[in-house]
C-alpha cells in the first residue's frame, strides 16, 4: 500500500496511467476494423500522454478529490500522551518501552528505491539494443543490388532520402533502424530471394523508415521503463508494436497479393525462431495475427490521414488537460458519531482565581480543567500554542472552568475528542486546519545514548525541592517532556520553537531534569532557561536540533463566549 495516498503524487499519477493507458487499448479494439495506421497513431498519443503526464501533473494547479483513506489522521505535534503529565486514576500503566533502533528508511524512499530499480532493469534491454543495433550498422556489409532495389522503391514510400541497405549473417530476418541515418540490415540468405519476396520485404522496411517506427517503438519501451509496474503500460506496448507492423504489412498489400505475402510471413516466422536483436521490431509470437490481418478481406487499409491524426492529437491534448491538475488526498472514512459527554458545567472564574497554568484532572468518566479557550483548544487538538491563531482576546484574557461527566469509561484520547465537542457546541468554535512550514527543534538521542534509566515494575517518581534559581521536575516519559517543551500543559517550560520528538524511545523512564532559570523578561511572563540545552545533553543524554517542518496550523474562525451553567 503506498504512504500516505492524501499526499502522494505518484499514486495520482498512476491513477491517470490507467485511465490513459484503459482509454487507448478499448480505443484500439473498438477500432479493430479501421486502418492498422490509425489504432498506431491512438496507441501513440497515448504513450505521449503516458510521458507527460507527470510533468503536467506537478505544473498544474491541483483540483482535488477525496478518496477514503482509513489510515487518514490528523498530525499532531509528536505523539500526545494524555496521561503523561497527569495519569489517570485507575493506575493504567504506559506501554511498553522500545529499545533505541537507528532510523529506518521511510516506506516512501522504499517505494522510491524499488521504483528506481525497476526502472533500470527496464531499461537495461533498451540499452542492449542499442548496442547491438550500433554493432549491426558499424560490421553490416553493403549489398549494392539491395540498394539499387530500395533506391528505386524509396521514391513511391514518399522518402526522399538516402535509405542504406545491410547484410549481417547475426539477423535472422529484415529490421530498419536509425533516425537521421536509417538502414535496413537483411539475412545474407536475402541474395538468395525471388524479386516479389526482396520486393515485399523491402517495401515493408522502407514504409517503417517514413513512418519513424523505430524512433516511436524506441520512444515507447522507454516509456514503459518509467511504468514497469503497470501490466496496461506492457499491454500498450506489444499492440503498439504489432499495429506498426500490421501498418507497414497495409503497405505491401497495396502492390502485392495477400496469399503470396502470408507465405513470406510463415516463412519469416521459422526464421525469427533465431535469436534476434532486441530492438528488432517483427516479433514472432505476434506473426501469427499479422497473417490473419493480412488474408482478412474485411479489413480497411491505409495510411492514417491527416483528419484522423489530428483528432488523435486534439483528443490527447485533451485529456492531458482533464488529467494533470486532478489530484487524490486522502479522506478519513466515515464513522460512527464521535463520543459525548453526558453532561457538561461550564462557569466563567473570577479574575482573583486566575493563574497562568491550566490544571486538569481526568479518571475514565470525568474530566475537570480550569484555564483559558486558548489552552483548552490546544489540549483538545494535541498541538503546541505556536500551532493556533485568529481567536479573540478573551480566549487568552477570560478563565473558565469545565466539569465534564460521562456514564461509560473513556480513554484519554477520546476525553479530548469529547472535549472538541464542548468547545464547538458551548464555545461556538469553528477552525480552519493548515500547513505550514515552522521552525522547530528535534528532540534527538546525543552521541553516547541516553543517560536516563527505565522505570522498573512498580517503581514511582516524584518532584524533588530545588535550590533557588533552579527548576527540577521529573518526567516518566519522553513524550511528557516533549509536552512540557511545548507548552501543551501550561506551565513556564516552553521555548521559542517546536519540540518534535525524533528519540524513538516510547518507554516509561525516570528523566530527571534540573537546570538553571530566569526570572521573566518583557510581557511574556516566561522563564528563561539559559542552560537548558546544555543540560539535556549532559545530565540526560538528548540534544536539540534546529530544524524547519511542516505542520499542522489552526485558525480560529468563530468562537462565541458560552453561557454559563
Amino acid at each position: 500500500m503506498m504512504p500516505e495516498i492524501g499526499t502522494s503524487l505518484a499514486a495520482s499519477v498512476v491513477v491517470k496511467v490507467t485511465v490513459t493507458t484503459a482509454m487507448a487499448l478499448a480505443g484500439a479494439w473498438l477500432a479493430r476494423r479501421r486502418r492498422a495506421a490509425e489504432r498506431h497513431a491512438l496507441l501513440a498519443a497515448a504513450f505521449g500522454v503516458l510521458l507527460v503526464l507527470p510533468v503536467a501533473s506537478i505544473v498544474a494547479p491541483p483540483v482535488r478529490i477525496a478518496v477514503r483513506d482509513r489510515a487518514a489522521s490528523p498530525s499532531l505535534v509528536g505523539a500526545i500522551d494524555a496521561t503523561a503529565l497527569f495519569p489517570a486514576a485507575n493506575g493504567a500503566t504506559p506501554a511498553k518501552s522500545a529499545i533505541p533502533r537507528p532510523s529506518r528508511p521511510s516506506l516512501a524512499v522504499l517505494w522510491i528505491a524499488a521504483w528506481l530499480a525497476g526502472a533500470a532493469i527496464s531499461l537495461l534491454p533498451l540499452l542492449t539494443g542499442l548496442w547491438q543495433v550500433r554493432a549491426l550498422r558499424r560490421s553490416g556489409s553493403p549489398w549494392p543490388h539491395g540498394q539499387l532495389l530500395a533506391d528505386g522503391l524509396a521514391p513511391d514510400a514518399g522518402i526522399h532520402r538516402r535509405v542504406e541497405v545491410l547484410l549481417h549473417d547475426a539477423l535472422p530476418g529484415p529490421m530498419t533502424c536509425g533516425l537521421l541515418h536509417p538502414a535496413i540490415v537483411l539475412s545474407p540468405d536475402a541474395q538468395t530471394w525471388g524479386v516479389e519476396d526482396l520486393n515485399r520485404a523491402i517495401v515493408h522496411e522502407l514504409e517503417h523508415v517514413r513512418r519513424g517506427d523505430w524512433v516511436s517503438q524506441w520512444f515507447a519501451r522507454a516509456v514503459c521503463a518509467v511504468y514497469w509496474f503497470h501490466p496496461l503500460v506492457w499491454m500498450a506496448w506489444r499492440q503498439f508494436a504489432l499495429e506498426a507492423e500490421r501498418s507497414c504489412d497495409d503497405a505491401v498489400l497495396g502492390r502485392s497479393e495477400a496469399t503470396a505475402y502470408a507465405e513470406q510471413l510463415v516463412g519469416l516466422a521459422r526464421r525469427l525462431a533465431m535469436k534476434s536483436p532486441l530492438l528488432a521490431m517483427a516479433n514472432r509470437a505476434d506473426l501469427s495475427t499479422r497473417v490473419g490481418a493480412v488474408l482478412d478481406i474485411r479489413q480497411r487499409r491505409g495510411r492514417a490521414g491527416a483528419l484522423q491524426v489530428s483528432l488523435v492529437c486534439a483528443a490527447a491534448a485533451l485529456l492531458i488537460l482533464t488529467l494533470s491538475p486532478l489530484r487524490l488526498i486522502a479522506q478519513p472514512q466515515s464513522a460512527s458519531a464521535p463520543p459525548e459527554f453526558d453532561a457538561v458545567s461550564v462557569k466563567l472564574l473570577e479574575r482573583d482565581v486566575q493563574g497562568e497554568d491550566s490544571t486538569e484532572h481526568s479518571d475514565p468518566k470525568r474530566l475537570t480543567m480550569t484555564g483559558s479557550v486558548h489552552r483548552f483548544v490546544i489540549r483538545a487538538y494535541g498541538i503546541s500554542e505556536r500551532q493556533l491563531s485568529g481567536e479573540p482576546d478573551w480566549c487568552k484574557a477570560n478563565l473558565y472552568s469545565i466539569d465534564a461527566v460521562t456514564s461509560a469509561p473513556a480513554s484519554p484520547k477520546q476525553m479530548m475528542v469529547m472535549l472538541r465537542g464542548v468547545l464547538a457546541n458551548r464555545f461556538g468554535l469553528k477552525l480552519r486546519q493548515e500547513s505550514r512550514d515552522m521552525p522547530a527543534y528535534g528532540l534527538e538521542v546525543a552521541s553516547g545514548g541516553p543517560k536516563f534509566h527505565e522505570l522498573k515494575p512498580g517503581e514511582s517518581t516524584r518532584d524533588e525541592s530545588a535550590n533557588p534559581g533552579t527548576m527540577v521536575k521529573t518526567f516518566t516519559s519522553v513524550t511528557a517532556l516533549v509536552n512540557a517543551l511545548n507548552g501543551l500543559f501550561g506551565g513556564r517550560w516552553t521555548l521559542d520553537r517546536l519540540v518534535v520528538d525524533r528519540t524513538n524511545l516510547t518507554g516509561r523512564y525516570k528523566i530527571r531534569l534540573e537546570t538553571e532559570f530566569e526570572a521573566p523578561s518583557g510581557d511574556s511572563g516566561r522563564l528563561q532557561f539559559p542552560n537548558l540545552f546544555h543540560d539535556l545533553q549532559t545530565k540526560l543524554g538528548l540534544k536539540l536540533v534546529p530544524d524547519r517542518i511542516g505542520m499542522p496550523y489552526y485558525v480560529v474562525e468563530q468562537a462565541s463566549a458560552p453561557t454559563p451553567n
